[in-house]
């Protein structure tokens, strides 16, 4: 899968959806750092998911801005 399948996947799902897979990239991650950076690590979830709550979310333009896609 390239990478604009892989984004074009993503702008078809739910954001809830989305918002789960974020969550497990994130926990994954987390088993790796220590407990200081993993506090951070889940402040700025709690952060993603008060933001997607108000409906503040990122549009695919925004997705391969940030990743420097085409």
């Amino acid at each position: 899968m390239n990478a604009q399948e892989v984004l074009a996947t993503v702008a078809a799902m739910p954001s809830e959806e989305w918002m789960k897979i974020q969550t497990g990239i994130a926990e994954m991650l987390a088993a790796r750092f220590s407990s200081e950076e993993t506090s951070v690590i889940r402040e700025a979830l709690s952060e993603a998911e008060a933001e997607f709550v108000r409906g503040e979310v990122l549009r695919e333009d925004d997705v391969r801005r940030h990743f420097g896609l085409p």
